[in-house]
């Protein structure tokens, strides 16, 4: 049930880096980015979550992050296995208590916070507004 506090932000946030970094720490950055917008969250009023999750392509690397609970406890599938200079993660953010201005704050300082080194950061809001209904029959 959606309730009046549900709030959802869905953004890509496209990454550049001025030298490739080691898929390791690539994936320490990448979950160390979901296991803050979780705990920020928190920080800021969220009641529940209902998930915070992650996609990244690219080549034949699919890395796929979730968090699902207050634990902030991050699960991924799938990991980086080459250096990278440039990546996008979509991020997907459910939850009750806070409003979307509020996660897209949210998601622009961890974002900052925990990719440090790099040479630009663009944020893309996903979240297409329906202007109309379609109908069907």
């Amino acid at each position: 049930m959606i309730t009046e506090d549900f709030a959802a932000y869905a953004a890509r946030v496209r990454l550049r880096f001025p030298a490739p970094v080691e898929a390791s720490d690539l994936q320490a950055m990448l979950e160390s980015f979901l296991g803050g917008v979780a705990m920020d969250c928190l920080e800021a009023g969220t009641r529940l979550i209902g998930h915070i999750k992650s996609m990244v392509e690219g080549g034949e690397e699919v890395i796929a992050c979730s968090v699902t609970d207050h634990d902030a406890r991050v699960r991924c599938r799938g990991r980086f296995e080459t250096p990278r200079a440039e990546m996008d993660v979509i991020v997907n953010v459910l939850q009750y208590g806070l409003a979307k201005r509020e996660l897209a704050r949210i998601v622009a300082t961890c974002a900052a916070r925990s990719f440090p080194g790099l040479e630009t950061m663009t944020i893309e809001d996903l979240e297409v507004e329906q202007e109309t209904l379609i109908r069907l029959g």
